[in-house]
């Protein structure tokens, strides 16, 4: 048999007949490869390089747990969103955008470099201005560039996500968002986007199923990077004081204002 592999592969190895491979039952002479002198049982090699293909699969099956549980999870309220990221926000040298630009691509080093650190991010002010635009880069500059250990990132718009649990409570069997689901969700990811906080309660009267959905969120999470229309003061008037202060729990320093910037979607 061995003489036929090497007829096969003339010119490429040479059968050692004097060395045979004693882990196998039957047993299996080694060969030499020509071309770099390297002695080894075929049969050894083989299964070597079968067990190195399955540890890259179950590698790239752990990377894909990760990396895919952005898309896999999050609730957005419009497809193009996956699609911001740091390389596609417009911003002029010395504009305002520019600033909040270096300020996320700083929040978002900061997110990056402390997998295990806690601290939420709030970005505030005008509708258009590109909150979600970079709070979305960050969750893609992390996602993508996080390798030991990898972090799980989320993105949930609260509109989405209150309609989600709405239909719920209406219909249990066809629909999954529970208050549970939520919490589960929010707490097996590494970093959070809430999106849009506010449009939940557009009377600016947030009501308690609200603050206890929110509450539990914030609970279960502490790396989450808050995006809202409202100011700090009217923060403070739609949601109790103590989820104020959750929303703002390892905040330092990671507060951008986007209240000087005009709403830049009518001119798309």
């Amino acid at each position: 048999m061995m003489e036929n592999i090497s007829n096969a592969f003339d010119g490429l190895i040479e059968v050692i007949k004097d060395k045979k491979c004693d882990k196998h039952a039957k047993p299996i002479r080694y060969v030499k490869d020509l071309k770099t002198g390297q002695v080894f049982c075929p049969v050894c090699q083989l299964e070597k390089e079968t067990d190195s293909q399955l540890k890259t699969m179950q590698k790239n099956m752990i990377i894909r747990s990760y990396r895919g549980f952005l898309q896999d999870n999050s609730l957005i309220d419009r497809a193009s969103t996956f699609a911001y990221s740091f390389d596609n926000f417009e911003h002029k040298a010395g504009s305002i955008e520019e600033q909040t630009y270096k300020q996320a691509r700083k929040i978002a080093g900061f997110y990056y470099k402390n997998p295990k650190k806690n601290g939420n991010s709030v970005f505030f002010g005008n509708a258009g201005s590109g909150k979600t635009h970079l709070a979305m880069a960050i969750l893609n500059a992390v996602n993508g560039s996080s390798g030991d250990p990898m972090q799980r990132c989320l993105f949930l718009n609260v509109t989405a996500l209150f309609k989600e649990m709405r239909a719920y409570i209406a219909d249990k069997v066809t629909n999954k968002w529970s208050e549970n689901y939520a919490t589960e969700i929010v707490s097996k990811a590494d970093l959070i986007v809430i999106d849009d906080l506010g449009a939940e309660s557009a009377d600016g009267n947030a009501t308690k199923f609200v603050q206890d959905i929110l509450w539990e969120i914030y609970e279960a999470n502490q790396r989450i990077i808050t995006t809202t229309n409202l100011t700090m003061d009217e923060l403070q008037a739609t949601y109790h004081g103590r989820l104020v202060s959750r929303f703002l729990e390892g905040s330092h320093g990671k507060l951008i204002d986007f209240t000087k910037i005009n709403d830049k979607r009518m001119w798309k």
